[in-house]
């Protein structure tokens, strides 16, 4: 009788599961992926317009997890110390590698300026082009910035201005008060 019990509870609870499931997932499996897809391009743009705000603002960090030199080398490096960012009308620019010395304690260097002749540009695909010369104690460089639409991932060339020195940094481009980044004290 016990055992009529269980097998009887067992086989409603089953047949329940099976109809609540049935009638609670309608959608289909293609019209959960767009759905999903949706919800991540409005998610994305939502990010592009910030990043674009924030580069309009001149309050911005671009949290570089990939660097690449000037023969196209690729180095994966930390977002949260290495960047290159505006605020307050002074531009810097952090390289740091883990296991390394540097005048900066981070493994690198840290180096600022005062931008000048800051020009952004958006063409007709909506991509932003921000440009900015900058000058400082050891940084004279022209820095370009790409953010491409529909997301916050942006490159920034910088391009010494004295010596045919170039690296380019990619990652996120987030607004200032954002950001996760740990600048070093030492700066040049």
């Amino acid at each position: 009788m016990v055992m009529g019990v269980l097998l009887g509870v067992g086989t409603i609870t089953q047949a329940y599961a099976q109809n609540s499931g049935n009638g609670q997932d309608t959608m289909t499996r293609q019209e959960k992926r767009a759905m999903k897809k949706k919800q991540r391009e409005a998610a994305n743009m939502a990010q592009f317009e910030q990043a674009k705000q924030a580069l309009e603002n001149g309050d911005w960090v671009l949290e570089a997890n990939r660097l690449y030199t000037k023969w196209g080398r690729l180095i994966n490096v930390s977002d949260q110390t290495n960047f290159v960012s505006l605020e307050n009308n002074t531009a810097y620019m952090q390289l740091a590698f883990n296991g390394y010395t540097g005048p900066n304690g981070l493994g690198g260097i840290t180096l600022k300026g005062k931008p000048t002749q800051i020009k952004m540009t958006e063409d007709k695909n909506g991509n932003i082009t921000y440009q900015m010369s900058v000058i400082g104690n050891a940084l004279t460089a022209d820095i370009t910035v790409r953010l491409s639409k529909g997301n916050n991932f942006a490159d920034a060339e910088v391009s010494a201005a004295t010596t045919s020195a170039r690296l380019r940094f990619a990652g996120q481009l987030v607004p200032l008060d954002q950001s996760t980044t740990y600048r070093s004290g030492m700066d040049f």
